[in-house]
């Protein structure tokens, strides 16, 4: 399976099932997932998958966190995340218009909370980097959109973004910017990126088979079948 293919309805429920494995994580299924991903490909300075893979498979403590059966189910497991990966860093850098991933709730309503929380995490990962941008007024202002969204029911009411429930027609307008924003970050970071790519080296990407005693994706050094190929987070 070309890791290039975007994954079917099919794939994005399997997927998903794969996340709902993993107890209390900060990635609970694909809409969180893609925001994720959002961040990290608008970020200038490359996010290794040995530091990404421990976030999107850790739980709320060690007993929460993603195991796999058997080495066929991990290496689904990697393809997948990181067709999905490809993905969203695709649509990108190809200038395409980049449509956040935002599932429909019990009541038929696209929220995008998962989704805003998601590209929050990310932002985790390279906080220095984020924090300057974020700090300059000018620039900040695309990051409003996921602020509101990611905040909307936060457990600090001083923390939510409005007194009152945020109704449909605001909510589009907040999808619609939050998408406009991450295509305005992608372009204002693109700049930047041959700077931090000259620190880091050249990154190559998994190959589509990968053996049991080869070196594990998730750039840890150690083997596949030792790393996670066994189970999830063992660096």
């Amino acid at each position: 399976m070309a890791l290039t293919k975007e994954l079917s309805d099919d794939e994005i429920e399997e997927l998903n099932a794969f996340l709902a494995r993993i107890e209390g994580g900060k990635i609970p299924n694909t809409e969180s997932l893609d925001g994720f991903c959002a961040a990290l490909a608008c970020c200038p300075d490359l996010v290794m998958p040995s530091e990404y893979m421990p976030i999107i498979q850790s739980g709320a403590n060690e007993e929460g966190d993603l195991d796999f059966k058997d080495l066929n189910d991990a290496q689904r497991f990697m393809e997948l995340v990181n067709r999905h990966w490809n993905h969203v860093n695709r649509q990108l850098d190809r200038e395409e218009v980049y449509l956040p991933l935002v599932h429909q709730d019990s009541g038929g309503r696209f929220q995008g909370n998962d989704w805003a929380n998601g590209f929050l995490t990310g932002t985790y990962l390279r906080h220095g980097i984020w924090a300057d941008f974020i700090e300059d007024d000018e620039l900040a202002g695309s990051m409003i959109p996921i602020w509101a969204l990611a905040h909307e029911h936060h457990e600090d009411p001083e923390m939510r973004p409005y007194e009152e429930p945020i109704d449909e027609e605001r909510r589009e307008k907040l999808l619609i910017g939050a998408s406009a924003g991450v295509m305005r970050m992608h372009r204002h970071f693109m700049s930047q990126r041959s700077a931090y790519t000259a620190q880091s080296g050249t990154f190559s990407r998994q190959t589509e088979k990968i053996g049991r005693n080869d070196p594990c994706p998730c750039g840890s050094g150690r083997k596949f079948k030792r790393c996670c190929g066994e189970r999830a987070l063992m660096h």
